[in-house]
């Protein structure tokens, strides 16, 4: 079996045949590599067990620095997770000992939104000198072809769909808006912009947040803070228990809470800065981003919920094992 170095900045715990993390996209992406590679990982170390997990059924061990245990790897290749800092650091110290042709780097988002919306536009300039000299050695996956980066290989289509996301759809009452946003609660992904503009709109649009929540100057009339859910079924029944979901960020590649909102056949609206998720799927609607654009789109997707249902059952969506298949594709070449 050949070896795979994989690097990430997520902080990652293995303990008792378990590996653990609190990245669930990750996790999908372990489990199809550790199916056909050896896995050697450079990640941040965790001391605890984290929230998302799946079983080490083939080998996987941290290595550190130590470059002599490099030399003991048979057909190396190496699997960047997303560019940051940390990776790239990694990166660099591993430049000299690994083949150019077999270097991966996994694009789940555009960095260059990203780090402008975080840092300013000083940002934009430190990820650009990153993917430059990055790409010049690495095959590029993205899961979108929005995404900004000097080239791109191979497009993937990134999703944790099981069947059980498909069955059992539930119907719900349509009478008033109940809003779901799942996420993280950061500036790029809009969720502060969303708070603002729920704001401005009557006391019955009420919205739910599923994501690490730890703020307090917020208007808890309006919004029900759940935390972070975990559990597959549960997350599927909260899908359910609300008519709209709402994903407001700034910046996103190929967002799998969109496929799992279809797969509930519930209507999504985004704003125009990420129009391009929309891709050929019915049931996704672009608002403008203030109120009464969105006080308008709400109101008129309750209105017409069973025709816009009756589109999203046309829809073809990717599953898991379909994005797991894809990945292994690329790193057997």
């Amino acid at each position: 079996m050949d070896d795979i170095i994989i690097i990430s900045n997520d902080k990652v715990h293995i303990s008792n045949g378990e590996l653990s993390t609190n990245n669930n996209d990750t996790i999908n992406l372990i489990d199809a590599i550790q199916s056909k590679f050896n896995i050697y990982l450079y990640s941040r170390k965790s001391y605890k067990r984290e929230n998302f997990k799946t079983n080490i059924f083939k080998h996987i061990t941290f290595l550190d620095l130590n470059f002599l245990k490099l030399k003991k790897l048979k057909s190396l290749k190496v699997f960047i997770i997303s560019l940051t800092p940390f990776n790239f650091f990694i990166y660099l110290s591993l430049f000299f000992f690994i083949k150019k042709k077999n270097i991966y780097l996994y694009l789940r988002s555009d960095g260059y939104k990203e780090y402008e919306t975080k840092i300013g536009f000083i940002g934009y300039y430190i990820y650009d000198l990153m993917i430059k000299i990055l790409s010049k050695s690495s095959k590029i996956i993205s899961v979108s072809k929005n995404i900004k980066s000097p080239k791109v290989n191979f497009i993937l289509t990134p999703s944790e769909l099981s069947i059980d996301w498909l069955q059992n759809s539930k119907e719900i009452d349509c009478n008033t808006p109940k809003l779901l946003y799942v996420g993280r609660f950061k500036k790029e992904k809009g969720i502060y912009s969303l708070i603002d503009l729920l704001n401005e709109l009557p006391d019955k649009y009420q919205l739910t947040i599923v994501g690490n929540t730890k703020q307090t100057s917020i208007d808890q009339k309006k919004i029900n803070f759940k935390g972070q859910i975990y559990e597959i079924n549960e997350l599927i029944k909260t899908y359910d228990t609300h008519n709209i979901f709402i994903l407001p960020s700034f910046t996103e590649g190929a967002p799998k809470v969109i496929l799992e909102c279809l797969a509930r056949k519930r209507p999504v609206i985004i704003f125009k800065e990420i129009k391009h998720v929309m891709s050929n799927y019915e049931g996704i609607f672009v608002s403008e981003r203030n109120s009464d654009s969105l006080k308008n789109l709400i109101d008129y997707i309750l209105k017409n919920y069973k025709q816009i249902q009756t589109s999203i059952n046309s829809n073809v969506l990717h599953l898991k094992k379909d994005f797991q298949a894809e990945l292994l594709k690329i790193l057997d070449d």
